[in-house]
């Protein structure tokens, strides 16, 4: 999240149009999401609501929880949606994921990534 935060500071291009590295940032994520979303050949979603579980695996703990799971999520709901794979993210749509396990959706690693499993009518 510190990294996203950090992103918002604005750069410019040719043409005087001032778009921040977030933008930036953010679309090449999603961009990167979506593809990886399309090689598994992921199926848009048909029955709602939809479960969303996200286990994030991170190589060290440099960061902190609440940052990572913050910034993991909003990209991870961003990309079902602009990815067709989810309608819309809003309330009627989605079950939240519960991170108030012990910690069980956040693991040490040495293979960083993220790991997204949509359960229908749930």
């Amino acid at each position: 999240m510190n990294e996203i935060i950090a992103a918002q500071a604005p750069i410019f291009h040719a043409g005087s149009h001032r778009v921040s590295k977030y933008s930036e940032w953010k679309k090449t994520r999603l961009a990167e999401m979506i593809l990886q979303m399309r090689a598994q050949r992921v199926k848009p979603v048909e029955r709602y609501p939809v479960r969303v579980d996200i286990s994030i695996y991170v190589k060290d703990r440099r960061h902190d929880p609440d940052n990572i799971i913050g910034g993991a999520q909003k990209f991870v709901f961003d990309a079902l949606k602009d990815g067709g794979i989810i309608r819309n993210d809003g309330w009627s749509e989605l079950v939240l994921p519960d991170h108030t396990l012990g910690g069980r959706w956040l693991f040490v690693d040495p293979h960083p990534r993220v790991v997204v499993t949509l359960v229908e009518d749930a």
